[in-house]
């Protein structure tokens, strides 16, 4: 997709029919992350995890708990598709986890994750959560700096995707509400 041409981004809920596009937004944005081939089974393993478990049934993991699922949809010329996605668990009454911040890799630097984020936002605070956190790559400094652009603040905690083998350095961000 052209920045050239009129795009409109909205965010709304997920649906159903979304299904393949956000698990195709998904694939192609995890396997992205990590050019390191040594590793890749190990992202494999993740894929094959995550599009079994939560991504399997988003409405009963992220919305039925108490949390929530979003996309952002970018029309052109009248032409409608889901381009963006993330979700939110709610990890207790006032604290959740931000959760599948993924963008189509062809719209990057769009606002897509901008509204997605202040739709995840607005949403926590109107349902009584007072802060979120998220974990993301601590060796990219594209999603550091997005998420400190939105107010987030990196705590200085070092996580790994991976403890056998230790491998893939995560930071956490949180955002008080």
């Amino acid at each position: 997709m052209t920045t050239d041409t009129q795009v409109q981004v909205t965010v709304r809920q997920y649906r159903p029919e979304d299904h393949a596009t956000v698990t195709k937004i998904f694939i192609e944005s995890l396997i992205a992350v990590d050019e390191n081939l040594e590793y890749r089974y190990l992202w494999e393993e993740r894929l094959r995890g995550d599009l079994t478990t939560d991504l399997a049934d988003i409405e009963a993991s992220h919305v039925a708990p108490g949390g929530n699922f979003w996309v952002a949809v970018a029309t052109t010329k009248g032409i409608s598709r889901v381009v963006g996605m993330t979700g939110l668990i709610r990890v207790s009454e006032a604290v959740g986890e931000v959760q599948r911040v993924y963008v189509d890799q062809t719209c990057h630097r769009m606002g897509v994750g901008r509204k997605l984020m202040a739709q995840l936002e607005s949403w926590s605070r109107q349902n009584g959560i007072k802060s979120v956190f998220l974990t993301t790559n601590a060796t990219d400094d594209r999603p550091k700096a997005f998420y400190a652009a939105l107010g987030y603040t990196k705590v200085d905690e070092i996580l790994y995707l991976w403890e056998n083998p230790k491998y893939f350095e995560m930071v956490k961000f949180v955002k008080q509400l």
